[in-house]
């Protein structure tokens, strides 16, 4: 008989298994990205329910079961971002930063700075004052800072022949030195918007070979095509 152990967290993705059940996608603290089914969450007047969404936040009692999965137990919601899915583009750009951030967690992993950065993101989406791309290049960017996988002379090397211009080499060095809770702390043009798409675009593939589902969603409705 396991133990139950509590996990604060972000629901990432959720999908409907059985009658009554959903198997959720959960970025935790201690925990990194976990697998977790909430029995009986789409029962009516189920305790579950409201936990076993899309960007809600919380702290998860979970119990152990096999083969590295977890079932929810209880929860406490301390954060919800269920705003996200009322407007299709916010939703679209929420869950690619989600499912980005659940392709480089790992389960057993701890992902604090990871949870942080969507947390911030969610929260920098709803504010509407940064743009939605650029929010997207930002978060691109500090998360592959977070794991260890990008430099400025690694982004210099995939450009090449193309150099970056001054402005986004500054833009870059920026993000990659402050904290977390001032990445989204600036404006920037147009012109660097479009630059930095295309700069993360690029290295983005250098460094993950999956096709995200939420990418179709932006090039279907609102004409967004990855450089």
């Amino acid at each position: 008989m396991f133990d139950t152990i509590e996990a604060l967290g972000i629901v990432l993705d959720t999908s409907l298994i059985k009658e009554y059940d959903k198997r959720l996608v959960v970025l935790t603290e201690n925990l990194g990205r976990i697998t977790v089914f909430a029995n009986g969450a789409r029962r009516k007047n189920s305790q579950l329910t409201a936990v076993s969404q899309k960007f809600v936040m919380g702290s998860f009692k979970l119990r152990p079961s096999s083969q590295n999965t977890y079932t929810l137990m209880s929860a406490e919601i301390s954060d919800t971002f269920i705003d996200l899915s009322y407007d299709i583009e916010k939703m679209a750009y929420a869950s690619y930063v989600s499912e980005l951030a659940g392709y480089f967690t790992n389960d057993g992993i701890p992902a604090v700075d990871e949870l942080n950065l969507l947390y911030v993101t969610y929260k920098t989406i709803l504010k509407d004052q940064l743009s939605l791309p650029l929010i997207k290049s930002i978060f691109e960017c500090k998360l592959l800072d977070i794991e260890g996988l990008i430099s400025k002379d690694e982004l210099d090397r995939v450009m090449r022949p193309s150099v970056i211009s001054t402005d986004t080499s500054f833009v870059i060095e920026y993000i990659l030195s402050r904290k977390i809770a001032e990445t989204y702390s600036f404006k920037v043009s147009d012109k660097i918007i479009d630059e930095m798409s295309n700069i993360m675009t690029r290295y983005l593939k250098t460094q993950c070979d999956r096709h995200f589902k939420s990418l179709d969603i932006l090039s279907s409705i609102f004409d967004y095509v990855p450089k």
